[in-house]
Formats: C-alpha cells, structure tokens, sequence
C-alpha cells in the first residue's frame, strides 16, 4: 500500500509508517503525480483535493486531518468512488481558548473586564456554540447569527439577524467558507458591513480569511483606529495583505486551532477511519499528557487575575506574525507556512490546573466555564 501525506501532520509518520509506504510532502506541493499510484492521501487545508489533484489516480481514501474541508471537492470524491473522512470538531476547543484570550489580552490593555461585553458571533457550527455557550455563561449578553440553523438549533434563543450581531463589543466569526450556497460567506464582511462595527468594537476571524474583505477592512482601519482587530486567518494565504497585516491588533498564521490534543485527536480520528477502509488493526495512539500548573497573578482585581491567567496559559502575543512575513511576496509566503508549519502546538485551557483555594468564588467560577481544572 502506498500512503501520500502532509509532511506536516502531527505524528503522521509514526501513527501511518507501518500501514505501508509512505511518502511524505509539504501539503501544497502535493500533486497529480505523486498520487497516480496512491492508495491514500492524508492532507491538511494546504492541500486543494479537486478532480485535477485525483483524476485518474488509484486512490481509494482521503482523509483530512482539520474540522473544515472546504479545500475538498467532495463531488470529485464522490464521482471516484473515494471514501473521504475528516476531523469535525476537534480543533473546536482551541478555538474558542484562543477568542477568549484574545478577550483577555484586549482588556488587559482596556482595562476593562471582557465578560462585561456583549458578543456578537457568526456561525453556530461546533466552534461557535461553545463559545456562544462559554460566553454566556461568563455572563456576556450573547448575539448568534446563522441562518442555516436558526430553525433548529439548540441555541436557538441566541439566534437573531446579522445587523444585530455586527453592532456587539466583540464580534467573531466562525462559520466555513462557501461562496455558491444561499447565504454564501465569501465577502460577507465586506466594506458596508464593515462600516456598521460599533465604536470601539473587536473584531476576531479566526474562521475563513475570505469572510472578511481584507481589502475593505484595510481601507476601515486608516480611520476607526477605535477597532481592535484580530485576524487568524487572511484571504489568499499564504500570501496575505501587507498593509493590513500591519494595522491589526493581533495577527497570527492560521494557528487559532493548533492545540497538542486537537492535533493528536485528527490523526487519530483520520487514522481510525483509514484502517476501517482497508480493514486494518489500528494500533493505539498515545495521547497521555500531564497537566501544568499555573502560577498565581499579582493582580488585586478579579477581572485582571483572570486574564492573566489565560495570558499565562496561552501567551497569544508570542504567536504573532514575524515581521518578514507581512509582506506580499513569495518570501513571505514562504515564511508563513514555516511559521505555521512549525509552531509548538499549545495545550487547551482543559490541561491546566490551578488552587480553587487561592481564588474568590467569583474567579473559580469563571474558570470552571472556561475549561481550567480546579484543585
């Protein structure tokens, strides 16, 4: 058996190596040809899984080791008789860690507490519920708009309409990329949209760079130097907006979800569904982590202490672009994918422990909802 993979999937070649050859490639350089006489391809959203990447190939699977696949041409799959099979869900947690910290960090530098906030968010999908379920819980004053599931969601009593989302403190976007559908996302922020964001509000994409016209948002933020911006994502990546990529808040490269456990649990779920196809023994995976403790805040006020210690658990500012990577040349994009290529995937919230008894009720509580283990 001949196995095509994403050099840069976390433990792929010890999880797959035994399953047969293995070849091993950056995701966009994989091609047709490298894939003609392949049993399975294992990608990440670097790699555009479409009719010319698999026609006349002798794939049988294709497994993606992210919650999204709109990189995938499913119908192409589907026309080739390929099983295909992905991680929905798994990255999920990372995210909604990284939208609070984010928070965290803003009302660090605001001095203001962030669960004092009203949060807009857009995309009810496995990231947004979370956060809209966290958020509400912290006591925020919680606005959800998806007209895909607004009949039949849980959260249904969250759901209201974009307008009303887009004027909230904090609005963020978690909903996948489509552009044919009938409420296509492509552009959905675009320069009007854009213009009824609040004063002072914080915008967060840490969904699909597209959903934001880059562009438009550059030309915003020459005069609402009161938003704070924070993008994960970038339309066109890895080649992105230079100038935009200066003025943001926050930048990071496309790593929002890139936690140790969400990338153990893709393989694993990608590995499973592979040996199902071709009815192997799966070997165990192992995941064992052990927790780390966080050390007490200085700070007096409750607010401060625990954005601090989600600053302390996620130190979200290391994550920001290189300089030489905010530039629009092959260079740059070059050094994004190394950046995002090698970073040392973070551990979520859930692996962290702390003393209950060093904390107030009021503390304790709100970490309890964000995911920290209490002692």
């Amino acid at each position: 058996m001949k196995i095509v993979a994403d050099k840069d999937i976390y433990r792929v070649e010890e999880t797959f190596s035994s399953a047969g050859e293995l070849v091993l490639l950056p995701g966009r350089a994989i091609n047709n040809s490298h894939v003609l006489n392949a049993d399975a391809l294992i990608v990440r959203t670097t790699t555009q899984v479409n009719n010319s990447l698999i026609e006349n190939s002798t794939l049988e699977f294709v497994g993606s080791a992210t919650s999204g696949y709109d990189h995938i041409d499913e119908n192409a799959l589907q026309e080739y008789g390929i099983h295909f099979c992905h991680a929905p869900g798994i990255n999920a947690n990372a995210v909604v860690d990284y939208v609070f910290t984010a928070l965290a960090w803003t009302g660090l530098k605001k001095q203001t507490d962030f669960r004092n906030q009203t949060i807009g968010i857009i995309g009810a999908g496995n990231v947004g519920s979370r956060l809209a379920l966290k958020a509400a819980a912290l006591g925020m004053k919680v606005s959800v708009y998806d007209p895909l599931l607004e009949n039949s969601h849980a959260l249904a009593m969250f759901f209201t309409s974009l307008e009303e989302v887009l004027g909230q403190d904090v609005v963020t976007l978690h909903a996948p990329l489509t552009i044919s559908d009938n409420f296509p996302t492509y552009h959905m922020l675009n320069a009007n949209r854009l213009e009824n964001l609040k004063q002072g509000a914080v915008l967060i994409n840490a969904a699909r760079g597209a959903i934001v016209d880059n562009q438009a948002l550059d030309h915003l933020l020459d005069s609402r130097t009161d938003l704070t911006v924070v993008l994960d994502v970038w339309e066109g990546e890895p080649c992105i907006h230079e100038h935009l990529a200066q003025k943001v808040s926050i930048a990071t490269p496309h790593i929002a979800g890139y936690s140790l456990k969400g990338k153990i649990s893709a393989t694993e779920m990608v590995y499973n569904s592979f040996c199902n196809v071709f009815a192997l023994e799966p070997e165990p995976i192992n995941s064992m982590q052990l927790p780390i403790h966080l050390v007490s805040p200085d700070s007096a006020d409750d607010a401060s202490i625990i954005s601090e210690l989600l600053l302390q658990a996620y130190p979200i500012q290391d994550d920001v672009l290189k300089d030489e990577i905010k530039a629009e040349n092959k260079e740059a994009a070059e050094n994004f994918d190394w950046q995002r290529s090698n970073y040392q995937f973070r551990r979520e919230f859930s692996e962290f422990e702390l003393d209950a008894d060093k904390y107030s009720a009021d503390i304790n509580s709100s970490l309890a909802v964000l995911g920290f283990e209490l002692n």
